[in-house]
């Protein structure tokens, strides 16, 4: 199922990590971003990385929407991806990692939406892959999880406020880091996903 997916995806969108350490380098270009690069460790053998958020100083409109069946001015989330999508084999069981990386104040309900949208994503092209390629074990487990500079999480107030609307926060995993002061920070995939 890997290997078709690695040819379904585009090649640009691929993230390569180093086999030797399992380190997976994910870099953030946005300048209003605290974290530039997260050094992700323990990164299963064999995994593929990609991500939905490809944004090349070379066409950049090509990537700026997930299908260019989808108009680009849709503001409902719909043109949403994730930072980094990890797939990967445990015991014979396809998993996968649907990932962002927030700064301070991460909105539960806009995260939850790109994470489920890209999630939905991963979905067709794995209907592709069993499609196309003939692959019958398509199920994937998948797990959702972001990583904020934020201490105290997503949307977490200080005072109670009766008339805000709460979002299901148990859909996804929250991870907090600390940037060093050349706005790098380290995090284990094994705290992103689900054991």
């Amino acid at each position: 199922m890997l290997t078709a997916l690695k040819e379904i995806i585009n090649p640009n969108t691929i993230i390569n990590y180093d086999t030797a350490s399992n380190v997976l380098k994910l870099k953030e270009e946005g300048i209003d971003s605290k974290v530039a690069v997260l050094h992700i460790s323990h990164i299963p053998k064999d995994a593929l990385a990609f991500t939905l958020d490809h944004q090349p100083k070379k066409d950049a409109q090509k990537y700026k929407q997930l299908s260019l069946y989808v108009s680009s001015t849709n503001n409902t989330g719909v043109n949403k991806g994730c930072d980094l999508i990890v797939l990967w084999q445990e015991n014979k069981k396809n998993k996968a990692l649907v990932f962002d990386l927030k700064s301070d104040r991460p909105k539960a309900s806009a995260t939850e939406k790109q994470l489920n949208n890209s999630e939905l994503f991963l979905n067709y092209l794995i209907s592709m892959a069993k499609e196309h390629y003939g692959k019958s074990n398509g199920i994937f487990e998948i797990n959702k999880a972001i990583v904020t500079t934020n201490p105290r999480g997503v949307n977490k107030r200080a005072t109670y406020q009766p008339n805000t609307q709460q979002i299901n926060r148990h859909s996804y995993k929250v991870q907090n880091v600390n940037p060093s002061s050349s706005r790098s920070a380290k995090i284990s995939f094994r705290q992103l996903v689900t054991v």
